[in-house]
């Protein structure tokens, strides 16, 4: 994840990405051409190589980024440096009021840059409805309306604008106010020096467009990149069955539940995530749980394997109570010297977990759950009952286990269903291979919270002999788990063939079993 510093620039240095952009951006000498965040140049040597006279103007907030253009393009009359925040500059304030001035746009906006609290109040008042803390959406809307008609951006920013809830407004804003033509998804260690966790690359080419026939645009959506030098492909048009290209209409993007890119799934997938008649959320609560505020003084580990980066001390055994649940009025904790208790936190096991991790819950730590500022005692009718826990981080394999009338922390989603029977149902399918394709297709970060599992389409057997088979198949699972602490493969591959069957034959979801 990058600083968060006043600037977060990340300057572009690879050729690939820079001759690619400037070829989307399709300019001439006669273009107007902004570098909202011109940093060290990389782009204006780009486009001046290409067109010497074209009427450049760069803004960077760095006076240190400022001074090496300055000297750097002192020759150029075409070039204007100038050093201002693009977000709040006036005079291009006054370039939005007559409704653009630059026929191109080309840039590497910053990523997460702080805003200080005065700026970001401002800046609520000034793009109302957006997610302000991201710099890199802002740059995007302003920049989009510095545009004139039919003028034409091209960026790099992360992924994230694609599916996160953050950015629905966005996504609203450039599928009704721009034609996308075109999305190279990139990983983000193509370019050099960054290598975010939670997300990858785009590099998004739009035209302002504010017709309604935008809607009928089809988007190039182009991935499976494997190196940068594959980006010379794509610029030049050439080799392009090596990768995965989508063309998906902007309709049906904007018609898309919460106009998402839905790009990972097939369509028939796609439609049952769009037009679900069931949904993890009406058959379970998916909650976030427990933060203590300072995990090192309040969690132990079981022993020194136990994976654990933030150094928490180990678990006095003499100290755990292993019989919690005989205790009454549990939420205000244990007055006992036995006070340490199992906690689910968020380890990707299968079906099942080991007691590994123990929380703190006298009497005293839960009043500091309770009250201090940076706790959060949330959800707690959930603790000490029976569900689901899906990690909050995710892996490339979306993995479920039982929560066992345990507290819950925030590193897991909990999923408590709301009746019982659904239990070990729920269970498999949050452990099948499909799901995770559905789950990945929601949401392709590495981030998976409650608001995104609950968009998860049920599918139901039609038969109460079908539904109590893959109840069966997972208390095997979990006994199998327990005798030889291993995933049985055979069962596993029964429970994703019947999930697959029950997902590619579904023209719409089952009722729920009565």
């Amino acid at each position: 994840m990058p600083n968060k510093n006043l600037y977060s620039s990340y300057y572009t240095k690879s050729e690939y990405i820079t001759k690619y952009m400037v070829k989307k951006l399709d300019f001439t000498e006669n273009h107007l051409v902004l570098e909202p965040s011109a940093g060290d140049g990389v782009f204006i040597d780009a486009l001046l190589r290409k067109h010497p006279n074209t009427n450049i103007t760069a803004y960077d907030l760095n006076p240190k980024a400022v001074n090496v253009m300055s000297d750097k393009y002192r020759s150029f009359e075409n070039v204007n440096v100038i050093e201002s925040d693009t977000l709040l500059d006036t005079d291009l304030d006054m370039k939005v009021f007559m409704g653009g001035f630059y026929d191109r746009i080309i840039g590497n906006p910053p990523y997460g840059a702080w805003q200080d609290y005065e700026k970001r109040a401002n800046l609520k008042n000034l793009y109302p409805g957006f997610y302000v803390k991201e710099t890199y959406t802002l740059f995007l809307l302003r920049c989009i309306s510095l545009l004139k008609e039919n003028g034409k951006l091209t960026f790099i920013i992360p992924d994230t604008f694609m599916n996160l809830h953050m950015h629905n407004n966005l996504r609203e804003y450039l599928l009704l106010n721009t034609k996308i033509h075109e999305i190279l998804m990139i990983p983000s260690k193509f370019f050099p020096g960054v290598n975010f966790g939670y997300s990858n690359l785009t590099i998004i080419t739009v035209e302002k467009v504010t017709e309604e026939s935008n809607l009928s645009n089809v988007i190039r959506i182009i991935s499976g990149l494997k190196k940068v030098t594959d980006i010379e492909d794509i610029t030049n048009n050439e080799r392009l069955e090596k990768y995965k290209i989508i063309n998906i209409s902007q309709k049906e993007v904007y018609e898309s539940i919460d106009m998402a890119f839905l790009i990972r799934a097939d369509n028939k997938t796609r439609n049952l995530i769009n037009n679900p008649q069931l949904t993890l959320e009406d058959l379970a609560y998916c909650v976030t749980g427990i933060y203590t505020g300072n995990n090192k003084a309040y969690f132990k580990a079981l022993n020194s394997e136990v994976r654990n980066p933030t150094k928490c001390n180990i678990v006095d055994k003499n100290l755990i109570e292993y019989d919690f649940l005989q205790y009454n009025n549990l939420l205000n904790g244990i007055k006992s010297e036995k006070h340490f208790i199992p906690v689910t936190k968020g380890n990707a096991d299968m079906y099942s977990r080991k007691n590994e991790w123990y929380i703190d819950w006298g009497e005293e730590a839960v009043h500091h759950y309770k009250t201090d500022k940076k706790a959060r005692f949330q959800n707690s009718k959930y603790y000490f009952k029976k569900g689901i826990a899906v990690p909050m981080v995710k892996s490339s394999k979306v993995k479920a286990n039982l929560i066992n009338n345990q507290v819950f922390d925030q590193s897991v989603v909990g999923i408590f269903p709301k009746e019982e029977k659904y239990l070990y149902y729920l269970l498999a399918l949050l452990n099948s291979d499909e799901v995770n394709t559905i789950i990945q297709t929601i949401n392709h970060t590495a981030n998976n919270s409650a608001n995104y599992l609950k968009k998860i389409p049920i599918v139901l057997p039609d038969s109460e002999k079908d539904f109590n088979h893959v109840l069966d198949l997972v208390k095997q699972m979990i006994n199998n788990i327990k005798q030889t602490n291993t995933i049985n493969t055979e069962i596993q591959t029964e429970i994703n063939q019947i999930f697959k069957n029950l997902y590619e034959s579904a023209e719409s979801p089952a009722e729920i079993l009565s």
